[in-house]
């Protein structure tokens, strides 16, 4: 009998595994965080103004890079553009997503 090898493919940046992690990039300063906004871009877009903080946990499957709370309102910032290093932040008000607005975190 002949022998077979599988040569299996590396995930690409930005895709989710099995066990919840992001693939990072490869060629890049920051591989997690450039891994991290290749899949956020791909599954913001989801994202409606009405749904609960449960429903965007379900859609973007992973925690907020950066977190801002002030009395009833609760903001959830996702990095994605790795190259324009921009934040897409989602705004709760009583547990239901009532605006989005894009921060630019570093000028080159």
């Amino acid at each position: 009998m002949g022998c077979s090898t599988t040569l299996a493919r590396a995930p690409s940046a930005g895709h989710m595994n099995d066990n919840g992690g992001i693939q990072p990039c490869s060629d890049r300063r920051d591989a997690q965080a450039c891994g991290n906004a290749v899949f956020n871009a791909t599954v913001i877009s989801r994202i409606r103004k009405g749904q609960s903080r449960q429903d965007v946990r379900g859609i973007m499957r992973h925690g907020a890079e950066r977190h801002e709370t002030e009395g009833l309102t609760e903001s959830w910032g996702y990095l994605t553009s790795y190259r324009d290093h921009m934040l897409t932040w989602i705004t709760f008000t009583d547990d239901k997503v009532t605006s989005f607005s894009h921060e630019q975190t570093r000028r080159d």
